[in-house]
């Protein structure tokens, strides 16, 4: 179990989606329309057939597992076209394993929903206030040293954050805060610049 379960935390955060070309396309078949038996060690297609080959591998130095269907099943498919674009015409999967796996499907599916949706919209509205105060008030380093010091320096931090959305509130039209630009914008800006004088 993670630890953060142990915890009782609650991870509020978009899963990787899947990136396969069916996926991205929106259209065929993707990973989770396959079953996967973890006991016999195979996958079943949506059309029936089953996987002839089940490799433990280890991708970008993470443990996976390949699982390839016969080129004899594959090409006589009716609806290849909608499974697989490779060259070979047969459809490989790369899963993680079983419980990364399910973990990773169970929090694709979750994300689908309204609840989830609400969830994250509010978590985006703190990291924005977080950002901001980044930005606008250098947060990210205190300036005194000592507790005492460092918690004052949060709370007129928090309050210069209140007074510009306050007049932003208030006024509109005017945009609420300039964001910082990074070191190495200024520097791209500035080999621009150079570049054509």
């Amino acid at each position: 179990m993670h630890e953060a379960a142990v915890r009782g935390i609650t991870m509020v955060t978009p899963a990787l989606l899947d990136h396969s070309p069916q996926a991205k396309a929106d259209a065929g078949f993707h990973k989770s329309a396959f079953r996967i038996d973890w006991k016999v060690r195979q996958a079943r297609c949506p059309q029936g057939r089953t996987s002839t080959g089940w490799f433990p591998v280890r991708q970008h130095g993470r443990d996976a597992i390949v699982v390839q269907f016969a080129r004899t099943d594959c090409h006589a498919c009716p609806v290849q076209d909608k499974c697989t674009t490779s060259a070979r015409g047969t459809r490989i999967l790369s899963l993680r394993p079983k419980e990364f796996h399910e973990t990773l499907t169970d929090a694709r599916a979750e994300q689908a929903t309204k609840t989830w949706k609400t969830k994250y919209a509010l978590r985006a509205g703190i990291e924005g206030t977080i950002n901001q105060a980044l930005d606008v008030t250098g947060l990210r380093r205190a300036r005194y040293r000592g507790l005492p010091k460092v918690r004052l320096q949060h709370a007129f931090s928090a309050t210069a954050v209140n007074v510009i959305r306050l007049d932003a509130h208030w006024n509109p039209g005017q945009p609420s805060f300039t964001p910082r630009t990074s070191r190495l914008t200024r520097l791209s800006h500035q080999l621009a610049a150079r570049t054509r004088n």
